[in-house]
C-alpha cells in the first residue's frame, strides 16, 4: 500500500478587522472620557450658582482672592491677556473712575472687542472684581462674563 502524503491544511490568514475594531472603540472611549479644556486655576474657588449649566472648565482669565490675575496657570496683566486674544492698542492708561464702558452704559459690546470669561474667586472683594471688569472694558474687551460653578 502506497501512502499518499496529504498537503497540510492551509492556515487561515488572521484578520486585522477585530484589532481595528478594538482600537476604534478605545479611541471613542478616550474621546468621551477625556477632557480637552484647560484645568481650573487651583488658587481660585469659584462662586456657586444653582442654575448654572454643567460645562467644562473654561479657558478663562482667573482672579484669585487677592485680585492677582492669571491665565493658563501663569500670572498675566490685562493688556497682555487681551493682546493674546487679538486686541490691538489697548488703552490701559485711562483708569479714572466713571461708568463702565460696555453694555451697562449703552454701547454696543458685540463689535467693541472679544468676549472675556472672568473666573473670580468667591472670596475676592466685589469692589476689586468691578475694578478688574472696568479695566477689561477700558482695555478693549467687548463683553465680560463671570464664570461660576453649579451647586452640587
Amino acid at each position: 500500500m502506497i501512502k499518499v502524503r496529504q498537503a497540510p491544511p492551509k492556515r487561515q490568514a488572521e484578520s486585522t478587522i477585530s484589532l481595528i475594531n478594538i482600537v476604534f472603540l478605545m479611541l471613542i472611549f478616550f474621546l468621551i472620557a477625556g477632557q480637552l479644556a484647560p484645568p481650573v486655576d487651583p488658587d481660585v474657588t469659584l462662586a456657586e450658582t444653582t442654575e448654572a449649566p454643567p460645562l467644562a472648565p473654561p479657558d478663562a482669565l482667573f482672579a484669585d482672592s487677592e485680585g492677582r490675575l492669571s491665565h493658563r496657570g501663569q500670572p498675566v496683566e490685562i493688556p497682555a491677556y487681551l493682546a493674546s486674544l487679538g486686541v490691538d492698542g489697548a488703552d490701559t492708561a485711562d483708569v479714572t473712575p466713571g461708568p463702565v464702558p460696555g453694555p451697562a452704559s449703552g454701547e454696543d459690546a458685540g463689535n467693541a472687542g472679544p468676549a472675556v470669561l472672568l473666573a473670580v474667586d468667591r472670596d475676592l472683594d466685589a469692589a476689586r472684581m468691578l475694578e478688574i471688569a472696568d479695566q477689561l472694558y477700558r482695555a478693549g474687551a467687548g463683553k465680560v462674563s463671570l464664570v461660576t460653578r453649579g451647586a452640587e
